[in-house]
């Protein structure tokens, strides 16, 4: 950690003649950038999961550009375990003992705005706002602790039955699903080159998951680091 504030520190002081010189010139038609994170469900799980997306943005005003996300959380799995917790308590009431696990990763795309506060020459903050969807796809997994299972089917404790369950008709097959979601956010660009800048920003992501997963709303604050070309 110290090391990387060292880094920053140094980046941010070296930096002025390079933002400098791209200000001299016309206000960038646009952006496209690259970045990875994490996210953080503001629910009482505290789940953390990974968070890549690809960014781009074409000026329509000074320093105001009309932006496109196209982005990934690897795994939503707080929004999966209501669903999890409610199939494990049926089966137990049908006296089969399993343990639900599984994971949620989604996709998902946003357009929004994007403003740029020319702040000083080290470096150039920005806030942005974004709706769109995020595609969900769960995949429960079942591992069996105890009981008679349907069909007959003889298992031993640790096995994955989660094929089993479904084929027989003891749970539900969960299909990916659409959903609603926005974003809000900010950040700073440093520069590291002629056009080329690194950006940490901020975001907040709320996203109005299916219900037949999750009746309330997944809400996520993460932290992305990367790099974005102005041209």
């Amino acid at each position: 950690m110290k090391a990387l504030m060292i880094m920053t520190t140094v980046t941010m002081l070296t930096a002025s003649p390079l933002l400098a010189q791209e200000r001299q010139g016309e206000d960038p038609r646009g952006y496209v950038a690259a970045l990875g994170g994490f996210a953080t469900s503001l629910g009482t799980s505290g789940n953390t999961t990974g968070d890549l997306r690809f960014e781009g943005g074409v000026r329509i005003a000074p320093h105001v550009m009309v932006t496109a996300t196209l982005g990934r959380f690897a795994d939503l799995q707080p929004d999966l375990q209501p669903t999890l917790s409610s199939t494990t308590a049926s089966l137990a009431g049908q006296g089969i003992i399993v343990t639900g696990s599984g994971s949620l990763p989604a996709w998902y795309g946003t357009g929004g705005v994007r403003a740029e506060i020319p702040a000083g020459s080290h470096v150039l903050p920005y806030v942005l706002a974004g709706v769109g969807i995020a595609r969900l796809n769960p995949s429960p997994s079942y591992i069996y602790s105890g009981g008679i299972m349907p069909g007959g089917f003889t298992f031993s404790a640790g096995d994955d039955v989660t094929t089993t369950l479904i084929t027989t008709g003891s749970v539900a097959t969960l299909t990916p699903s659409t959903a609603p979601m926005f974003t809000l956010g900010g950040g700073v660009q440093v520069p590291a080159g002629p056009r080329v800048a690194i950006d940490v920003g901020y975001r907040y992501s709320r996203i109005n998951a299916d219900t037949t997963l999750n009746a309330l709303s997944l809400n996520a604050n993460g932290l992305t680091f990367g790099i974005g070309y102005r041209f």
